[in-house]
């Protein structure tokens, strides 16, 4: 039993370690943008939480600007989204996307 835990949680954190967290926004990120910082990190909050229940967050460099909204309305249904939630998570995305 004490294998069987020790090497679950052996695997657990190298799986974890194999992808990059997304960014954290500064508040140079939020003054580029016009938006309050607490909203950048509300919207990174719930990226990693609502989108990392099924799949490795995403990076906001994994797309460009102009297909996160699409693909956030995409994804919305299925993480279950609230209007505020999609807007947030939207908004980081873009804002933290390269540009």
């Amino acid at each position: 039993m004490r294998r069987f835990v020790l090497g679950s949680a052996i695997a657990l954190g190298t799986l974890s370690a194999c992808g990059a967290a997304p960014p954290v926004a500064t508040a140079g990120d939020a003054a580029r943008a016009n938006i309050a910082l607490a909203e950048l990190e509300q919207g990174r909050t719930l990226l990693i939480r609502k989108c990392g229940n099924c799949h490795q967050p995403p990076l906001p460099a994994s797309q460009p600007i102009a297909q996160w909204p699409a693909k956030v309305g995409e994804m919305s249904a299925r993480s279950k989204l609230e209007a505020g939630q999609r807007e947030l998570i939207e908004q980081y995305l873009v804002v933290m996307a390269p540009h």
